[in-house]
């Protein structure tokens, strides 16, 4: 429950520093941070008197994995998402599913398929029953979520009077008049007229990478989640975002449950299921689900096995390519205690990006890719590989971490 002086300018200032925390510097963070207290006493104070209104955002396409407008909120903008968000947690965190996943503690990509692989060991009881997969996604999500419900839906159990206003003026505010297009302008022809939220209805959409959108994204569907658990009851459901799996052993049962959902999100939440991406499959056919290929083997410790997409190994190889001619010298350091005398940023910069990647990797079944991808980078970047052990040569000046899931620089 908050307290009626909420917000004081102690959250706002907690506000900042979870905003701030992981979090590269951008120009913005850099401007508010030259006078930091005055900021954020400035901006407490228009929260208080309820003048605060969101800055013009910055919209930009990415390509990866697949073309998606991203609308940038300005750092102080930022600050009252957290603020809000914060709040707003501690209220429906309760009502989530436990096997709702994404932007939420401990319920990332990974932990999504870690309990994929418990649904699946218990259907198949060791592997010796054939599990099927209903997967279903909600056709342009993020852009064709209706404002309006979602504000309602929000601020139904709010009685604070300063939180009321907030989430007024954050989930009814339409960012698309004020946005500043940036980057390579030509981008944004790639993006399907559909997916695009410039193309939507006034009440339709909200700005993909905001963390309000995804709380939001969250909220909506956390209906769904109990509709689904318990009037159509599959033997297992779980959520990532707007990507819906129902396992069971029987396809006929799964098939049923399609036109249900469909019809319940039209009537509570004008959207609707894409039929191009509604398939019905065997496990041991695999399917793609979070970035990996996860196919039913004949294992009882572990029936559901996760393997690389061909992209994900292409890029891999790519990266390592580019380690090719790369001088590393050992790092120096004359005292146990002291930093490394020699730095290289880029050099630290790739291995932070492979180690990325083996992040990624060492969750599928690929230790022999990694293991020989490994140690041919460790020879290839050995200093003076071609003069014998003797003479000084072949010195290695990367380490392996166990299990090849890791490298870091002598």
């Amino acid at each position: 429950m908050l307290s009626q002086d909420w917000p004081t300018f102690e959250d706002v200032l907690r506000a900042y520093k979870a905003c701030r925390f992981g979090k590269s510097a951008s120009i913005h963070q850099t401007t508010f941070e030259t006078h930091l207290g005055k900021n954020i006493l400035a901006l407490h104070q228009e929260i208080s008197t309820g003048t605060y209104q969101p800055s013009p955002t910055v919209c930009f396409v990415v390509e990866r994995p697949k073309p998606r407008e991203i609308f940038a909120a300005h750092f102080r903008d930022r600050i009252v998402h957290h603020l809000v968000v914060s709040k707003l947690t501690n209220y429906w965190e309760p009502k989530f599913i436990s096997s709702s996943f994404a932007c939420r503690k401990q319920k990332g990509t990974h932990a999504a398929l870690r309990h994929l692989q418990k649904c699946v060991r218990s259907l198949s009881h060791g592997g010796h029953s054939h599990v099927w997969a209903l997967q279903l996604d909600l056709a342009s999500f993020f852009v064709t979520i209706h404002r309006p419900t979602l504000h309602a839906i929000l601020n139904q159990p709010l009685r604070h009077q300063k939180m009321i206003e907030l989430v007024r003026t954050l989930y009814l505010h339409d960012a698309r008049p004020t946005a500043i297009r940036k980057g390579d302008l030509s981008k944004f022809s790639l993006i399907d007229s559909q997916k695009s939220w410039f193309t939507q209805d006034k009440d339709s959409g909200l700005p993909i990478g905001n963390l309000t959108s995804q709380f939001g994204a969250n909220v909506c569907l956390t209906a769904l989640d109990h509709f689904i658990q318990r009037e159509l009851k599959p033997p297992h459901y779980l959520r990532y975002m707007d990507d819906l799996m129902l396992l069971g052993t029987n396809p006929d049962e799964l098939s049923k449950m399609t036109e249900p959902i469909d019809q319940w999100i039209r009537q509570n939440r004008f959207q609707k299921l894409n039929p191009t991406k509604t398939t019905l499959i065997r496990l041991d056919k695999g399917i793609r689900y979070l970035g990996y290929e996860c196919r039913q083997v004949d294992s009882p410790s572990q029936p559901l096995q996760l393997f690389l997409e061909p992209k994900k190994k292409w890029g891999f190889v790519k990266n390592l390519r580019t380690w090719q001619g790369v001088e590393i010298s050992a790092r120096h350091k004359p005292h146990p205690l002291s930093h490394s005398i020699l730095s290289n940023n880029k050099l630290d910069n790739k291995i932070a990006s492979l180690n990325s990647q083996l992040g990624n990797l060492k969750h599928a079944n690929c230790y022999r890719l990694r293991k020989k991808s490994l140690e041919k980078l460790i020879k290839q970047t050995a200093e003076n590989p071609g003069l014998p052990e003797e003479m000084g040569g072949s010195h290695p000046t990367l380490k392996i971490k166990p299990g090849y899931t890791a490298v870091k620089q002598r």
